[in-house]
């Protein structure tokens, strides 16, 4: 069966269960059998063609569909950045489509991205303390970067998809707080990284049938956690958790996937798109290395003011983001049952119904964006949906820092560094991971003489 088929006649069978779910129960023993099923239908396919799903639900069907786990999919720019501004927001234990049906890879604590009520104001309370500001850590952010591209240099190579989680995950723990990964420790956080599709197949089979993948990356994030308490960091981080009624073991593991989660995969994934776009476009990577050279001058310690002055590359930092968002999907749970119209026909759907938007796609929104496919600096980013856009409770905490430390990643790149050639430019459209040139490689990387 070709893959069209196989997409749209999944999806015909997500038609016919929102009335079958409706005389069941949405969350009956049968019902929640009968959306795994789909669930895993779909995620078969999005696992090697996620693109392809997409665009063939939402060109065949229309800019709303049922997919994975009978969620409501909104495809649009106007329906997703509604979707990002409901208040209040309930959400479940989820990643994007993934479900976390494996509680005991995560230590048996939720997803700080899946917290509500007290527990997320708490969470977002973290975070947005412990975060710094990258222009009043300018310095220290300077300092780790350069030790980072300076292994690089002593390689003799820089890895996309290899080395910059690695970088990203040192940088952080340093930065946050104030502690080092050995080398070991790096390696077996990016293992844990790479798993994290494990946790959406059903505990028992996770924890005990896979236990040969899933118990080295349980006992590191464990490792972790009660490293984390020994950071100089713990008292303030514990202190604030505490005001907020959370307790050590939901402070640690939030601590841990805000690091791992959002901030190495989600930035790691940014920045080497970055570096991809400025390898491709010489022109464009000419315009940037005029505006560090005027920003910075390199016999100079790096301060506020060149961060701010990199008005460019701002603007490709923005526009990868549009183009090659490392989150694509946001979700959130209805607080009601209600009807909704896929495709023509009306469908019921049920409370707790996920509704997922797809950024990718919004992103790419012909109604919002003049040639959306194509890179353009000059666009009007001010309600841009990558880190879930502005102003609301959805909004990521961890934006600033993250566009701060790939403007500190890329002066010092392009300032301090060169390469003799570097290998395909690709962007993998297939496999549902971060988009990103993972295959990416400068050859020849070493410091400016």
């Amino acid at each position: 069966m070709e893959l069209k088929d196989k997409i749209l006649k999944n999806h015909d069978r997500q038609i016919k269960l929102s009335y079958t779910l409706a005389k069941v129960g949405y969350d009956t023993a049968i019902g929640k059998l009968l959306r795994l099923r789909a669930y895993y239908g779909d995620a078969l396919i999005m696992l090697k063609a996620w693109k392809d799903f997409l665009y063939t639900r939402k060109e065949n069907i229309g800019d709303k569909y049922f997919a994975v786990d009978h969620a409501i999919m909104h495809t649009s720019h106007t329906q997703v950045q509604e979707l990002m501004q409901t208040e209040p927001q309930i959400r479940g234990n989820d990643l994007g489509i993934i479900r976390i049906l494996a509680p005991s890879y995560l230590l048996n604590n939720p997803l700080s991205l899946g917290t509500n009520g007290n527990e997320h104001t708490g969470v977002r309370a973290i975070f947005s303390q412990v975060l710094p500001d990258p222009s009043a850590q300018i310095d220290i952010l300077g300092r780790l970067v350069e030790q980072s591209l300076s292994k690089a240099a002593n390689q003799g190579k820089l890895h996309i998809g290899e080395d910059l989680p690695s970088m990203m995950l040192d940088i952080l723990h340093q930065l946050i707080l104030q502690i080092s990964l050995t080398e070991a420790e790096i390696k077996a956080s990016r293992t844990y990284i790479q798993g994290l599709p494990l946790a959406s197949i059903p505990n028992f089979i996770s924890k005990y049938l896979l236990a040969f993948k899933t118990a080295p990356n349980i006992r590191h994030r464990q490792h972790l956690i009660n490293k984390y308490k020994q950071s100089p960091q713990w008292a303030f981080i514990l202190e604030t958790g505490t005001k907020h009624g959370l307790n050590e073991h939901q402070i640690a593991n939030s601590v841990f996937d805000m690091i791992h989660i959002a901030g190495t995969a989600g930035t790691s994934a940014l920045l080497g798109s970055v570096i991809g776009v400025l390898c491709l476009d010489n022109t464009l990577k000419n315009h940037v290395l005029s505006e560090i050279n005027t920003v910075w001058n390199s016999q100079e310690t790096l301060n506020e003011s060149a961060i701010e002055q990199s008005h460019l590359m701002n603007q490709v930092i923005l526009e990868t983001a549009r183009l090659y968002p490392p989150v694509r999907f946001v979700s959130q749970l209805t607080t009601n049952s209600g009807e909704v119209e896929i495709g023509g026909t009306k469908c019921p759907f049920q409370k707790g119904t996920r509704l997922l938007g797809s950024i990718f796609t919004a992103n790419r929104d012909a109604n919002r964006y003049q040639n959306p496919d194509s890179f353009d600096v000059t666009r009007d980013f001010s309600d841009i949906l990558s880190w879930n856009g502005y102003g609301h409770e959805r909004a990521c905490p961890g934006r600033n820092l993250s566009v701060g430390l790939i403007k500190v990643f890329c002066l010092y790149l392009f300032k301090n560094y060169k390469w003799q050639s570097f290998t395909e430019v690709k962007w993998d459209f297939a496999k549902v991971t971060a988009v990103t040139p993972n295959d990416l490689v400068l050859q020849g990387f070493a410091k400016q003489t």
